[in-house]
């Protein structure tokens, strides 16, 4: 059993994590199995998690903010994951609260970790890939699994009930746009070791300056091209940016922020990151609608931030054919 007192806990069905602070300082995060889950998270292949300690270890650039990936250290009976973190809150916590009394003046400020973030993530795509020593040496991350399955064959429940209302929210050709860029994932290139699942919720900036922010990792990672991590992050910028104005935040310079992670990562959005965005933001309202609650109000207003997304997905298509 890990030591430590409990600063916070929070979660859903799907996964529940628990943060406990050290006697001697730096955290432990605890992510266990919700109560939804029919078993404990997949453990990736071997060589898979071999390629990811490597650059787990190695510093990401010489200049500017480091953003490392973080493997759990301890495999708890329950399935529960061990990570030592270097904060007791993520990225996306502090984006929708704020910075309230009690943050460590130390804690840095959101575009230099996103800017991290692009860092990290471009040099762990750029990684050696793994030797194809097993039929799952070379899987798309859990996430996208996950996804697909739910569009090929909802469980009963809010699943089928989220399926059958979105199908009819976005109308046929929509739906059908969504399962092609959901079959089209496994065949981009080139395959880049990826994340699978970047969220800011798993981004914990540092508490101690000098110190490098940890990225949870090992959970979804996976072989798949380089724009699932990042049509993951700038979605997940994206839906913060939406609820904040729901919960009237302070205005948190949103575009900045985008900016921050796009210029660390080095590499400007094309097609293929505008759909992998759309997707993520629709596996979010999944795993809401499913593992959290049953809202038909915020099912309708997320559905319409899809639309927007899609619409901003075919634009550079568009674009380019206009020329």
């Amino acid at each position: 059993m890990t030591a430590g007192t409990v600063v916070a806990e929070y979660g859903s069905a799907l996964t529940r994590t628990q943060v406990l602070a050290g006697a001697q300082g730096g955290f432990t995060w605890i992510r266990t199995p919700g109560t939804a889950r029919s078993g404990p998270p997949r453990q990736p292949p071997g060589a898979l998690l071999a390629a990811f300690g490597a650059t787990a270890h190695d510093p990401v650039t010489d200049c500017g903010p480091e953003v490392r990936c973080v493997l759990p250290r301890v495999y708890g009976s329950d399935g529960g994951r061990h990570y030592p973190l270097p904060g007791r809150r993520s990225l996306a916590e502090l984006l929708l609260s704020g910075s309230p009394p009690g943050t460590p003046a130390a804690t840095p400020s959101a575009q230099d970790v996103l800017g991290g973030l692009g860092r990290a993530l471009r040099a762990l795509h750029a990684a050696p890939l793994p030797a194809a020593d097993g039929a799952g040496a070379f899987t798309p991350p859990d996430a996208w699994r996950r996804l697909r399955s739910w569009a090929e064959s909802p469980a009963a429940g809010p699943a089928a009930q989220l399926h059958q209302g979105l199908r009819e929210f976005l109308g046929t050709p929509r739906w059908r746009r969504v399962e092609a860029w959901l079959g089209e994932l496994p065949e981009a290139g080139p395959r880049t070791l990826v994340h699978g699942a970047p969220g800011l919720g798993l981004l914990v900036p540092a508490e101690v300056r000098g110190t490098p922010h940890g990225l949870i990792t090992g959970e979804d990672v996976g072989i798949a091209a380089w724009q699932w991590d990042v049509g993951w992050v700038l979605a997940e910028l994206r839906e913060l940016r939406f609820y904040a104005a729901r919960l009237h935040r302070p205005e948190s310079g949103w575009e900045r922020l985008e900016h921050a992670f796009l210029s660390g990562y080095g590499r400007p959005r094309d097609p293929l990151v505008q759909r992998c965005a759309v997707l993520r933001s629709l596996l979010h309202l999944h795993d809401f609608s499913v593992f959290v609650t049953w809202d038909e109000a915020e099912v309708r207003r997320y559905a319409a931030l899809l639309v927007d997304g899609m619409e901003a997905a075919d634009l550079p298509a568009a674009q380019e054919g206009a020329r």
